[in-house]
């Protein structure tokens, strides 16, 4: 099929196509794949003895297509007799060269919808043979009966519901379990730090300090409840004890104090207790 497309732009009016036609009836016009309305067609004149009478032409709206109009232009031929000959009457060379051209002109557009066809068809083909492609719904049928299957298999909700029941105990006897809520893992970009927070709000963590020779700080990646916490310290490194006065130790915070080597060495730490 012969067409052509265009955007309107709220101003042009007039949009122009150049494939042959009969009359005007053989002109679609679409605006926004719908039939278009208020419209004129304007055929440019092949002339009088001319076997296809329009060269071209163009369709003329009486109002501008906004900036959101598609406009498209086809060429629609029906496959039907344009003259009946008679037996007695002389034939016009016009009208017979006419009539054949229409025919051909009936027949190229064929030839386009079948090529366009045969084209799709091949590119599905060149992709999965019709083997491979039977093949592929086998595998895909069988998933289904398998899943089908373990369906099956599972029953009526309420049946695995009382066998759960059954092998499980009644889920308000697991509330006497403490496990992890929340964790960190001790990495470089978090200077080996790291921390494990329970459901009941205990709290472990740890890490290490910066090398130090008199006192290093720590801060705690969990506040704590209160003070009454546990707190250890050993050097990474050389001969180095630490001590921790009382009063440097806060629920966000500890300050630990070397007391023994002049080397500078790091603390690991760590501490346990309940969470803020």
């Amino acid at each position: 099929m012969q067409k052509v497309s265009y955007m309107g732009n709220g101003a042009t009016t007039e949009f122009a196509f150049n494939f042959p036609y009969f009359e005007n009836s053989n002109i679609v016009v679409t605006k926004n794949g719908a039939a278009a309305t208020g419209y004129n067609i304007v055929g440019t004149s092949a002339g009088l003895d001319a076997d296809i009478p329009y060269t071209g032409g163009k369709v003329v709206f009486e109002t501008a297509p906004t900036a959101l109009d598609s406009i498209t232009i086809a060429r629609s031929l029906p496959l039907a007799r344009i003259v009946d000959y008679q037996p007695l009457v002389k034939i016009d060379p016009t009208t017979l060269n006419q009539d054949m051209n229409y025919t051909m002109e009936v027949l190229k557009d064929l030839q386009d919808e079948l090529d366009g066809l045969m084209t799709q068809y091949a590119e599905i083909a060149d992709k999965e043979s019709t083997t491979t492609l039977l093949a592929r719904i086998t595998a895909i049928h069988a998933e289904i009966v398998a899943i089908d299957a373990k369906i099956t298999a599972l029953g009526d909700i309420s049946t695995l519901r009382s066998d759960v029941t059954t092998n499980t105990g009644d889920i308000t006897t697991l509330k006497g379990y403490d496990y992890v809520i929340e964790s960190q893992a001790p990495t470089a970009e978090n200077n080996y730090t790291w921390y494990r927070k329970y459901k009941s709000g205990w709290v472990e963590q740890g890490g290490q300090t910066t090398p130090f020779t008199g006192t290093g700080s720590v801060s705690l990646p969990i506040t704590m409840q209160n003070t009454n916490y546990y707190v250890s310290a050993i050097a990474d490194q050389g001969s180095k004890t630490f001590a921790i006065p009382s009063r440097s130790i806060n629920t966000f915070g500890i300050t630990y104090k070397a007391i023994e080597g002049s080397s500078a060495a790091a603390a690991i730490w760590m501490v346990s207790g309940t969470a803020a």
